[in-house]
């Protein structure tokens, strides 16, 4: 029966289709000039992939699943110069095709030419503490995930954050670390040094930043929750990190064919698919306040 089912999946590969890597049509223009600078979009609803108001680095960050600040070379107008990009998706093309999709599009309308690099960028790295580490190691069947949640506290305590992770491996709870952390305390990208194996059930328990002065000696920074609750280190340093650099890009992209624009789907309506509103973690700071 195995054999009969191996067979039957190299045929399936053999004759069937390929998974698409283009969009079947695009069309692109200038942004119109705004004092908004954010971006919309970049999402595939109804067949149609929309994105406005980006940046050549945004797209590119997009396009290649890399954070902005790894994007390095180039002219100065990657930064400050905005497009607005509509293409079609082909009927069941996997959604995580679309940033294969999205590249394939700047090398051709942009003759975009990237190269993956190193360099050494501000990092937090997370290294083993002088003690053996204080987490567990997951037993059994377990299903792998973090959640994290403010603690109920009484109304004159300050409430702790808690990141609680069950089955996860030393880089998955590093790459979560930085984003259940309010960014805040980690600017930079948090990077597994430890050298430990296997999975782990983790729980971390420290005082939002913002909120330190007022816990008073109940507080906890992030860093010496790590290092008493974890048995861990988390100290800010120069890390090589993997980059994108920009060997060359057009800045005007070839013209729109109008036989193509034709082809796109109409713009979805003016509605949510799905929306969750949630309050905002204490540790958070509003980058737009004075």
């Amino acid at each position: 029966m195995k054999k009969v089912l191996f067979a039957a999946l190299l045929c399936g590969a053999a004759f069937g289709q390929s998974v698409p890597t283009s969009f079947e049509a695009a069309e692109i223009r200038v942004s119109a000039p705004s004092s908004n600078t954010n971006i919309r979009g970049g999402v595939v609803r109804g067949g149609r992939y929309q994105v406005g108001n980006a940046t050549m680095v945004q797209l590119i960050s997009m396009a290649y699943d890399m954070e902005p600040n790894k994007i390095l070379g180039g002219p100065n107008w990657l930064d400050w110069e905005r497009f607005d990009i509509a293409a079609k998706v082909t009927a069941g093309a996997p959604r995580e095709n679309v940033g294969a999709m999205l590249q394939n599009l700047l090398a051709d309308r942009f003759k975009l030419v990237v190269r993956k690099d190193t360099r050494a960028m501000p990092a937090f790295a997370l290294s083993v503490g002088r003690d053996k580490p204080k987490m567990k190691a997951t037993s059994g069947d377990a299903k792998q995930g973090c959640q994290g949640f403010t603690e109920d506290a009484a109304p004159e305590v300050v409430p702790k954050q808690v990141l609680s992770c069950r089955a996860v491996t030393m880089t998955v709870f590093a790459d979560m670390l930085r984003g259940y952390s309010g960014g805040t305390y980690l600017p930079d990208p948090v990077v597994d040094q430890t050298g430990l194996t296997g999975e782990w059930d983790v729980e971390l328990k420290w005082t939002p930043r913002n909120r330190l002065a007022q816990a008073g000696p109940d507080g906890i920074t992030l860093f010496d929750a790590i290092d008493e609750q974890l048995g861990l280190k988390l100290g800010a340093q120069k890390v090589a990190l993997p980059v994108l650099v920009v060997d060359s890009v057009n800045q005007t992209p070839t013209p729109n064919d109008p036989a193509a624009v034709k082809l796109l789907p109409p713009p979805p309506p003016a509605e949510f698919e799905v929306a969750t509103i949630k309050p905002t973690a204490p540790d958070v700071q509003d980058r737009g306040a004075s």
